[in-house]
């Protein structure tokens, strides 16, 4: 009988590389808060593991994730009040990929939608595959971007582009975000794992507390407004859920 996983999961791969996984595979890896909250709680217990060097972040089956779990409550409308709540605890897995000071590589197959693909910006390092695809999908369902995605993608690609794919939203092939610099190596889908693995070796063979120092000291420069932008986030995408445009999109969801 085969042990059934949790739907956020960790595995050793070896040569001081820990692997986690969202792992909802029928749902395309959509993320809820309490993943959030166990992603958080496995990449603080990877930090403080002397044998881990490299955290290796992937979804289990074809895609890393369609994003935040529409699904997810109990079915109520939730208030701002609890949107906010829920949405804090999203926000806090970007605060501790961004603060441990193990490296996080992030592992892109099929789609890196919404929060998903701000998952990716925070990582350190991300491989992805030919045919993944990176969809910012937040304005088009009448919330603002989340999870400091308004922080650090104008950082990464200029305050126009990041505009314009904010704004219109749309997928973007992974060798366009291997050109904009957003992905650091892309793979073969079939050679993904494998090669991914393979760079997070020489990763982890490199003097571990030169790479730890050099991360933990560029991400506190580059992020020094990131808890102001994540703390407005928390008010104000709760507040867009109650607008007209916000109710309309979740109808023609529901249908």
């Amino acid at each position: 009988m085969t042990e059934e996983k949790a739907v956020v999961y960790a595995q050793d791969a070896g040569d001081g590389i820990r692997v986690i996984y969202l792992n909802q595979p029928k749902k395309k890896n959509a993320i809820s808060a309490p993943m959030m909250d166990i992603l958080s709680d496995l990449l603080r217990a990877a930090d403080d593991d002397d044998d881990v060097r490299v955290v290796v972040l992937r979804g289990v089956g074809e895609n890393f994730s369609s994003g935040g779990d529409l699904n997810q409550g109990d079915g109520g409308k939730p208030t701002p009040e609890q949107a906010r709540k829920t949405l804090r605890r999203y926000l806090n897995a970007v605060r501790t990929i961004r603060a441990i000071s193990k490296p996080v590589m992030c592992m892109v197959d099929g789609y890196a939608v919404g929060g998903a693909f701000a998952l990716a910006l925070a990582s350190d390092l991300v491989c992805a595959s030919d045919r993944a695809q990176f969809v910012p999908a937040f304005c088009q369902i009448g919330i603002i971007p989340e999870m400091g995605m308004m922080k650090m993608l104008p950082e990464l690609v200029g305050a126009q582009r990041a505009k314009e794919l904010l704004f219109i939203g749309g997928k973007i092939p992974a060798a366009q975000m291997k050109d904009w610099g957003l992905v650091n190596r892309l793979f073969p889908a079939d050679e993904l794992e494998a090669s991914t693995l393979e760079f997070a070796r020489q990763l982890s063979a490199m003097p571990d507390a030169s790479i730890q120092i050099t991360k933990t000291m560029m991400n506190a420069l580059a992020d020094e407004t990131l808890a102001a932008s994540l703390e407005a986030e928390s008010t104000a995408s709760p507040f867009c859920t109650t607008t007209t445009a916000y109710a309309k999109t979740m109808e023609r969801f529901a249908k």
